[in-house]
């Protein structure tokens, strides 16, 4: 027997499932916030609840989703002139039909200012474009400094994210708005009743022991008791998991979503209704896109129209 079959055999006869994960050639960055922490709200223990099939998706359920683009430009000595473009769009359900509903972009350049003589600052707001600094500390670095640049375009993002949800929320009649991502990364949104986060990513644990293995083990079609976690701001949110598809044979984490919403009774006595309806976005898959799994599929026609609307290059 081969050293893989044999490792296979090994796993199995313990009690594991086989998996089939990626062949990694370099070690990925360290994980910024591997641990949050979390308090249980509907059970003492986490359970595995079966949300009993997909449902219909209530009408006027409304996506909402950003994306950023940025690249160097030039320098200006060995100073990065990043040029950048930021979008955001919410997408509208009406008679099974998206469409678009708000729509905000911002292109900017982005430059440490502080490291540019005057004359050359003067030339680059004369461009007409919003000019951002980044300048952080006194040393300059080739690699960091368009890293800066880029967080700076990601939080020119998240600022359109949380306008066109103000500007949705402030005119709904009904329906929910589904973000693509955590809530509390959009302050002022986590306590809205109407707002679902959706995160694909699973970077920050806020379970531990049974409960951690209990949510990262759901079958499909069935979803976690619902707890509370808080965010690094202190804001604090319902959460549950819910897997999509099944994860034996592939990663653990194939398949599921966490979800976060405003903590008050009401959500909590929806998220298995909730739940149901999100299975039901499971069709039609988002592929060929890599997060298939994961991606809902009203949320990648948002992504498809950002694209559409900044285009591919800068």
């Amino acid at each position: 027997m081969s050293t893989q079959g044999a490792l296979r055999e090994a796993i199995m006869q313990s009690g594991g499932t086989v998996g089939t994960g990626s062949v990694l050639a370099y070690v990925p960055p360290p994980i910024s916030a591997p641990f949050g922490s979390s308090e249980p709200v509907e059970d003492v223990s986490l359970r595995c609840i079966d949300v009993r099939g997909a449902a219909a998706p209530p009408g006027g359920t409304a996506f909402l989703d950003g994306i950023q683009r940025f690249r160097v430009a030039g320098r200006i000595g060995i100073v990065p002139i990043v040029r950048g473009v930021a979008a955001a769009a919410v997408m509208e359900r009406r008679d099974g039909t998206l469409a678009a509903r708000l729509l905000e972009k911002e292109e900017c350049l982005v430059a440490s200012l502080g490291r540019l003589e005057p004359t050359a600052v003067a030339r680059l707001e004369s461009l007409g474009l919003p000019l951002y600094d980044s300048t952080d500390g006194d040393r300059s670095h080739p690699l960091l400094d368009i890293q800066l640049a880029g967080r700076l375009v990601e939080r020119r993002r998240e600022a359109l994210e949380r306008r066109v949800a103000e500007q949705w929320l402030a005119t709904r009649s009904a329906g929910w708005l589904l973000i693509d991502g955590s809530i509390t990364a959009l302050p002022g949104l986590e306590t809205s009743p109407a707002v679902l986060g959706v995160i694909k990513s699973h970077e920050t644990q806020f379970l531990d022991g049974a409960d951690l293995v209990t949510a990262l083990t759901l079958p499909p079609g069935h979803r976690s008791s619902v707890f509370c976690r808080e965010s690094s701001v202190r804001s604090r949110v319902y959460s549950w998991y819910l897997r999509l598809w099944p994860w034996e044979e592939r990663d653990l984490l194939h398949g599921l979503l966490r979800l976060e919403c405003a903590p008050d009774a009401a959500a909590l006595g929806q998220a298995t209704e909730i739940s149901r309806w999100l299975l039901a976005e499971r069709a039609p898959l988002s592929a060929p896109d890599g997060r298939w799994d994961r991606l809902l599929y009203p949320v990648q026609h948002v992504e498809a129209y950002l694209r559409a609307q900044i285009g591919e290059r800068l």
